[in-house]
Formats: structure tokens, C-alpha cells, sequence
């Protein structure tokens, strides 16, 4: 046998079959650009932790971080009625009609911790706008940027808190001056906003920079509205005083209390703030109602029943077997309230190591109290607000109440049931459909479940005939 001859034609025949499985094995170009996705834009891994450092909402029990695809306006909203209702009662001028929403995260459509594209949009101030066949101008994050300010998914519920992932991709998010700040809505100095309500605003509209360091500044607002705008008003309540509208949606006061509760401290209805008709966004609705402007205002709801603060019950504290103060005083199921923190998450996974007397002190910032001399739960509840406030506020300006405190009571007593015969089920983090992510902010069909109640209200009160959302669109969404 030749030997020079055969390994030649050995090592051919074998780079022959190499070479053909590597050509069956790769893809071919239309195939490798399937599998590459071009309008998911990553962010840097820079950017994500220093949101995740600066914003509780998405910085705390963080599991990792995921990527979801932005959805097309298409895919978020129902089609609009086919006929526009008759609004002639509240409109003042033939042919124009203007709708202008007033208040916080609620009204912006914030949801699973953040504020993006798709809760803009089924906002539910912009759900209504859609029924009365009216435009109503948002601040929106750009399609590109359609996942805002990054926003979270339940990641696990094997405890003892609540898991998140955070959406990382196609956000609007960038690093200035050594801080995280949200991309500047394109139009804003193009477009007169209808959209005037922001997470992040006190429900005085008195700053449009707090000043404080805590909150230096309002990133909501200063991507939404110009430098115009803020110098010509001191004030975003002048700004909103200034407004020209034929119907103004109120919603005030939800923010403040979740601000207050999340710390574990203070209440919304302390005694300090009486009496309630000198209050800022008070004079605000009765300025706005002297000068003929319709309105509809909504109450508070009782922050303090949201599943997110309902996480730690006191058997779970009792099975941690440790000897807890909060301050001063011992432990006692019956009036103190533990909170999801980074320390009480600590208490229930036994990582808390007692002191040298043996015991674990809590701050206040952990606990929400409810002694008869201090009580932080009756102080947080918007009962003394919803009345004293909106009551008030109600009475002078003629503008009708949606009574959302009662309403989210009667969801999360379960049995509510929308007109469109689906079943409202408050239940959290899984297998409900009202509350988002978040445990604080409705669904875009919890929006849509709201947005039906002020209908309902307009209707009965100004006499109109707006017609109903199907919320069974929402589902899912």
C-alpha cells in the first residue's frame, strides 16, 4: 500500500466532512439576523445599578434583571368608540374641548415600580379622554424608549419577601452630573400638556425643584415641562391655575401617603396641617372653580391595605424567634407593624444577630405603630383627608367625588365585578389582576377598572353618556 499516497487523501476526506457539518451547523444569514432582535436596546450595566441606587422602587429586593420587549401602541389600547359621546353640558366653546388630569404616579399610570410607555397610555385619565372621542397630550417615552424609567417583574414568592427583576432595556434613563435623570420629552417645548399629574409630586404643587436633599428635584416633572414654563410660574400650582379646560380630573394625596408609609413614620392627616380648606391644592380646585371650570375630584384609598405592606404577618415575626424592640419599647403584634425594609427582610431570614442585652431594635423606619398615645396607623389613614379636604373641596367648587377609598375596600373584600361581568380579583403577587408588580399601583385593567368609576361619576353628575370601558380588553396587559 502506498502510504504517501493515502494520507493525503485521508486528511481530504476528513476535511471534507469537518467543513460539511460546520456548513450544516451554521445558520444561515437570514437566520442569524432572526435571531437578533434590533429594537431591543441594552443598557449599561453602569446605568442599571445606579437606578437601582437611587430609586427604592427598583433598588430594593432585587433579584436580577430581565429584558421585555416594548409592545406597540397597537397592542396596548382597544380601538376608540365609534361614536364621540355628546359633551355639550361641560363644553364651553363648539368644536373644542379640552380635558386636563391633575395629580401623581396614579393619574401618570405609574405601575410595577416605574413609569413607562405602556402605563402612559392606559393611564386612566388617558383611557377616559378616549371615550369622549378628545385628544389628551402625555409626556410619553418615545417608542425606542418605551420601557421609561425601568419598571420590575415578579422574579419569586418563596419568601419571605417578594422577589423583582428589573427591566433593563430600551429605557430612558441617562447619567448627568453624576446623577440618573430621565431623557426629555421631545415636544416639550412644542405642546401644551393635558397631562399634568407626575410621580413624584406633593400634593401641593407647591415646587418644581423640592427643596430638599432627599429630593433635590422632581425628575418626572423636569423631563415634562419646559424652561419656559419655569420661569414664567413659581409654582406648578400656578402653572395648573393657569390652565384654560373644559373638565379638570383632581387625584391627590395616594403619593404622599405611600411616601409616609413606605418610611414607617408620620401620617397624611396629622393635626398640623389643619385647617384643610388653607391647603394648597384646595384653593387650587376652588380657584379653578370660579372661573366656571367643570372638575371631578377622586379621594384616597387606604394605602396602609395594599398587599406590598401586608407581606410580614405576625407569625412570621413569632417564628423568627427573636427578642424585638422598636426603640424603647418591646415588640407587641397588637400595635407595632413591621414594613418591608432591608432590615425586617433581615429579621425574618434570621441574619439579625441581638445585641448584648439580647435584644434586636428596630427603628421607626421598619415599624408602623398603632399605640393609643402616637398611633402612626391612625395618623396614616386618608379617613380625616378624604373628609376635612375633598369633602370640603367638593362642597365649594360643585366638582363630584369618586370615592376610591371605597372602592378599592370593596375590591380587596372581593366580589366586585365590573360592568362587563369580570371579576376584580385583588389578590398579589400572583393570580390576581388588579394590583401591578408594585403591590401599590393598578394594572392597566385596575386603570381601566378607575377609569369606568369617574365615567360613571361624570355621567350621573353632569349628565352625560360617555360610554363604559370593556375592561376584559385589559386583561393580561
Amino acid at each position: 500500500m502506498n502510504t504517501t499516497m493515502t494520507k493525503p487523501l485521508y486528511t481530504a476526506i476528513l476535511g471534507y466532512l469537518i467543513l460539511s457539518n460546520c456548513m450544516a451547523c451554521t445558520p444561515n444569514v437570514t437566520e442569524i439576523g432572526e435571531e437578533i432582535d434590533p429594537s431591543i436596546t441594552p443598557s449599561s450595566p453602569t446605568l442599571v445599578e445606579a437606578i437601582k441606587v437611587e430609586n427604592s422602587w427598583l433598588g430594593l429586593f432585587n433579584a436580577g434583571d430581565t429584558t421585555v420587549k416594548v409592545k406597540p401602541d397597537k397592542d396596548v389600547l382597544p380601538e376608540k368608540p365609534a361614536k364621540a359621546p355628546d359633551l355639550s353640558k361641560i363644553q364651553k366653546e363648539a368644536g373644542k374641548f379640552r380635558l386636563v388630569s391633575v395629580g401623581g404616579a396614579l393619574s401618570a399610570g405609574f405601575r410595577d415600580g416605574g413609569l413607562y410607555r405602556e402605563g402612559q397610555l392606559t393611564a386612566f385619565p388617558n383611557l377616559i379622554a378616549r371615550q369622549m372621542g378628545i385628544s389628551f397630550v402625555q409626556s410619553l417615552f418615545s417608542e425606542a424608549e418605551g420601557n421609561g424609567t425601568g419598571y420590575k417583574t415578579v422574579a419569586g414568592t418563596a419568601g419571605p419577601l417578594v422577589k423583582f427583576n428589573m427591566v433593563t432595556n430600551n429605557l430612558g434613563v441617562i447619567q448627568r452630573n453624576g446623577e440618573t435623570a430621565y431623557t426629555d420629552f421631545g415636544d416639550k417645548d412644542k405642546v401644551e400638556l393635558d397631562q399634568l399629574a407626575f410621580p413624584e409630586i406633593q400634593k401641593g404643587l407647591q415646587f418644581f425643584r423640592y427643596p430638599s436633599d432627599e429630593l433635590k428635584y422632581y425628575k418626572y416633572v423636569d423631563r415634562a415641562v419646559s424652561a419656559d414654563i419655569k420661569a414664567k410660574y413659581a409654582k406648578p400650582t400656578d402653572w395648573v391655575n393657569d390652565q384654560k379646560a373644559d373638565l379638570f380630573i383632581f387625584e391627590f394625596g395616594m403619593d404622599d401617603t405611600y411616601r409616609i408609609v413606605a418610611r414607617g413614620a408620620g401620617g397624611l392627616a396629622g393635626g398640623g396641617q389643619l385647617p384643610y380648606y388653607f391647603t394648597p391644592e384646595y384653593e387650587l380646585a376652588r380657584s379653578l372653580a370660579k372661573k366656571q371650570h367643570k372638575g371631578v375630584i377622586l379621594n384616597v384609598p387606604e394605602v396602609l391595605d395594599f398587599p406590598y405592606f401586608n407581606q410580614i404577618t405576625a407569625e412570621m415575626v413569632r417564628k423568627s424567634g427573636l427578642n424585638l424592640f422598636v426603640g424603647q419599647d418591646s415588640y407587641d403584634p397588637g400595635l407595632h407593624r413591621l414594613i418591608p425594609t432591608p432590615t425586617t427582610e433581615k429579621v425574618l431570614k434570621g441574619e439579625l444577630k441581638p445585641d448584648v442585652r439580647g435584644k434586636v431594635v428596630l427603628t421607626t423606619y421598619d415599624v408602623i405603630s398603632g399605640n393609643d398615645f402616637n398611633s402612626e396607623q391612625q395618623m396614616m389613614s386618608p379617613k380625616f383627608y378624604n373628609t376635612y379636604f375633598i369633602g370640603t373641596a367638593a362642597k365649594d367648587t360643585g366638582w363630584p367625588v369618586v370615592d376610591m377609598y371605597s372602592l378599592y375596600k370593596r375590591i380587596q373584600a372581593g366580589g366586585y365585578v365590573t360592568d362587563d361581568r369580570v371579576a376584580v380579583n385583588a389578590a398579589w403577587p400572583k393570580g390576581g389582576n388588579f394590583f401591578s408588580a408594585d403591590g401599590v399601583y393598578p394594572t392597566a385593567f385596575g386603570q381601566a377598572v378607575i377609569a369606568n368609576e369617574v365615567i360613571k361619576t361624570l355621567n350621573r353628575h353632569y349628565g352625560l353618556d360617555i360610554p363604559l370601558l370593556q375592561t376584559r380588553f385589559f386583561l393580561g396587559k
